[in-house]
């Protein structure tokens, strides 16, 4: 609750860069949770760059945070995206479609078997961004293509529309060259270098809930922070 109020308030602008944040103690009572809970989601914020950690002077909320999508937790692309002017999409499909070999194999159905594909140009401060090939199986989300998606979040129109409790995913990521089809979607010019990405999202069942595939523009990078043990 706590981490997730301060990321909206840090987005919206509420809380403006270079604000200082009240104390642990305080933000405990602010929120009704411990020191503990207060200080773990601190350490995600940090971990995020969201905020900036002074000692002797408190904790700030970054001036300069970084382009690009946060790969820290499972989660969608709007709360991916930090600090760029706000994000959008452009949805070209969203139908019922034959599962071919590969997302049916990936999503344990049948070759052929009927599911859901959802594909949309992402766009940060309306530049795209990112193109994503999303599938669903049918079974998990019936009326998917029928009806818009929740705030344009696919994972929150799972998680509450159909009662999907995300719980981990898999993902591979490797240089690719765009198609005349893809390149045409995010503007710019054919062969062009992109980063693909490949993930499985499971539900807490271990049943698979998502198959999607997304090319990201090099302009938007994947942004990683690796701790030491």
């Amino acid at each position: 609750m706590i981490y997730d109020d301060l990321v909206s308030q840090i987005r919206s602008g509420s809380l403006a860069p270079g604000t200082r944040l009240p104390g642990e103690t305080d933000l405990a009572r602010q929120y009704g949770v411990s020191r503990m809970t207060v200080r773990q989601a601190l350490d995600l914020l940090d971990a995020e760059r969201c905020v900036v950690r002074r000692q002797g002077s408190g904790t700030f909320v970054n001036d300069h945070t970084e382009r690009g999508r946060r790969l820290n937790r499972l989660r969608s692309f709007a709360d991916e995206v930090e600090g760029d002017g706000g994000q959008s999409s452009r949805v070209i499909r969203c139908e019922t479609a034959p599962a071919p070999a590969e997302v049916a194999e990936a999503l344990g159905v049948g070759a052929g078997d009927t599911v859901n594909r959802l594909t949309r140009v992402r766009l940060i401060g309306g530049t795209p961004a990112a193109l994503q090939d999303a599938w669903v199986p049918y079974s998990v989300a019936p009326s998917l293509s029928r009806e818009p998606l929740l705030d344009g979040s696919l994972y929150r129109t799972l998680t509450e529309r159909f009662g999907v409790e995300l719980r981990h995913a898999d993902q591979s990521m490797a240089a690719a060259l765009l198609t005349d089809e893809q390149a045409e979607l995010l503007a710019t010019a054919p062969g062009g270098a992109a980063l693909e990405v490949r993930r499985t999202t499971y539900g807490s069942r271990g049943e698979t809930v998502e198959f999607t595939t997304s090319w990201t523009l090099p302009a938007f990078p994947f942004l990683l922070r690796i701790d030491a043990e």
